[in-house]
């Protein structure tokens, strides 16, 4: 093997890859980039799998001679980042791959590349294409409040419905849920749902760009594929059925606060810094004259904001929630200001976007905490 590359045309290539590495290190082998060269098509071909995700980057490059190494993705991420904007010249020799750059000189050992789990077959018929942009916002409006707790499986993905006229992307841990509907025009000859693991989306929403406006997409049995610029993902779909999430939406929620999102936002994070390191607790004490938000800190003190830019229409009303909840979800909305529908103290409040898009729409429930 034998190449030569530009450090930023590579860098851009493979900058977001290393996110698929697993970080335990179950299988050795995982831990490495697949790299394949090919003097034929003058390309390289990266690849990174954690046998559940596997993306695959194909690019242009200057390629002497052809071949294939596995090496470790650490380094070569760490070696690359820290090479001067120059040539990067690679070659192999015997169990070792060279990098050299101006006055630098790298050696990395190589594992055995036929050891390497099996890569997917890309394949190009009975494919779906879908607006880019879409499907980035889709994704960025929903995966903050998907599950870490690996044993709820089913909630550390993101469902996501496809018809020919609407694309849903649905999140929840139980204390949160998050809904992006989008109308669309597709050419599906009938619709399917499936739960897509939250890694490969988000890998996905780093590398998308204006430039490029259409995500292909292939739906098989098991398993989805993504095909995006050089970029091609394959992801296994999380076996299960997704929670009727529609069963805790409230639809008697008639106290009505609509308040500057920037405002919120600053004053949640104000008040969160004499927070209760347990619950995360800020309590909203709201009546159509006063809006005050607190929080309390055993043995550290309190913290007290009162809001006065702000409209509200219901009942008095107390109420409290995780800050951090709170906050993930007043980050993702678009309108400067943010409709919160409130129902009692123990209900959960639904929040939404004052400015309407006949495109898209987006609605997000939070789960209160007791109040005492």
């Amino acid at each position: 093997m034998k190449f030569s590359i530009k450090k930023q045309d590579l860098l851009s290539n493979i900058q977001y890859l290393y996110n698929i590495v697993p970080s335990k290190n179950t299988m050795p082998i995982l831990t490495n980039y697949l790299i394949e060269a090919d003097e034929q098509s003058n390309k390289l071909k990266f690849t990174a799998t954690d046998l559940e995700i596997t993306v695959v980057v194909e690019f242009e490059a200057n390629v002497a001679e052809q071949g294939k190494v596995a090496v470790s993705a650490r380094n070569l991420n760490e070696i690359i980042i820290s090479l001067p904007d120059s040539d990067i010249q690679f070659f192999q020799e015997e169990d070792a791959l060279k990098i050299h750059c101006e006055r630098s000189k790298f050696s990395l050992l190589c594992a055995e590349s036929s050891q390497f789990p099996l890569i997917p077959q890309k394949e190009m018929k009975n494919i779906i294409e879908i607006d880019a942009q879409m499907f980035k916002k889709m994704i960025e409006n929903t995966h903050f409040a998907v599950s870490s707790e690996i044993n709820r499986p089913i909630f550390t993905g993101i469902f996501w419905r496809l018809s020919s006229n609407e694309q849903l992307m649905v999140a929840t841990d139980g204390k949160k849920i998050a809904e992006f509907k989008i109308i669309n025009n597709i050419e599906i000859q009938e619709s399917t749902e499936q739960i897509i693991p939250t890694k490969g989306l988000l890998f996905l929403d780093k590398v998308i760009e204006e430039d490029i406006p259409k995500v292909s997409v292939l739906i098989e049995s098991n398993r989805v594929m993504f095909t995006y610029g050089h970029y091609t993902l394959f992801t296994h779909i999380i076996e299960g059925n997704f929670p009727d999430y529609s069963k805790a939406i409230p639809t008697a929620n008639n106290n009505i606060l609509i308040i500057d999102a920037n405002n919120l936002k600053n004053a949640i994070k104000r008040v969160s810094l004499l927070a209760s390191e347990e619950t995360f607790k800020l309590k909203f004490d709201i009546n159509e004259e006063s809006l005050i938000i607190s929080s309390t800190k055993r043995e550290e003190g309190d913290a007290v904001e009162k809001i006065e830019d702000y409209k509200y229409s219901g009942e008095e009303l107390s109420i409290a929630f995780n800050y951090r909840y709170l906050s993930a979800i007043i980050n993702v909305i678009e309108s400067a200001e943010v409709e919160i529908k409130l129902g009692k103290s123990n209900e959960p409040a639904l929040f939404f976007n004052t400015e309407i898009d006949e495109n898209y729409s987006a609605r997000f429930l939070l789960m209160p905490l007791r109040l005492t």
